[in-house]
């Protein structure tokens, strides 16, 4: 499968994170595409079979959470209509309902949401393999192909 793994980052951590999903899903035999969310062109929309969304939560501790700036970037992507996708969002402290608030951005361009992860900026590997896998064996098993056997 062609995957395109998107990511709007600050500090780094964001784009790491990205790195290490697109490093997983070449092992797993699978096409990656990295891209920030101002670089993506409709042409990688279009190619991929599915997508991996991540930014940064921006934010007080109690208040005003939120993936950073995704009101303006999600609506600069090209159009997502029927494309699995998967978010992701890297926190310091607590990203609440920052996921919610990004998946509900993007199914308004029509992403097909199938998955989701926050990690902890200081634990960006905690479950990434798993959160990974997970996503891709579900949408093989949607497109009718056999899930990947791992020993």
């Amino acid at each position: 499968m062609n995957i395109t793994i998107l990511y709007n980052t600050r500090a780094g951590h964001t784009k790491i994170l990205a790195e290490n999903i697109a490093n997983i899903v070449s092992i797993q035999g699978h096409k990656p595409t990295l891209k920030s969310v101002i670089e993506v062109s409709k042409a990688d929309i279009d190619s991929a079979d599915m997508l991996f969304i991540g930014t940064w939560v921006h934010g007080m501790i109690l208040f005003n959470v939120r993936p950073a700036n995704a009101e303006l970037w999600v609506k600069s992507l090209p159009d997502l209509r029927g494309k699995p996708v998967a978010t992701f969002c890297t926190y310091a402290f607590n990203p609440r309902k920052s996921l919610t608030l990004l998946n509900d951005l993007l199914q308004q361009r029509g992403a097909k949401i199938v998955g989701q992860q926050a990690f902890q900026r200081d634990r960006l590997d905690a479950n990434i393999e798993g959160f990974v896998t997970g996503v891709i064996d579900a949408i093989r098993s949607d497109l009718g192909l056999d899930p990947i056997v791992s020993f």
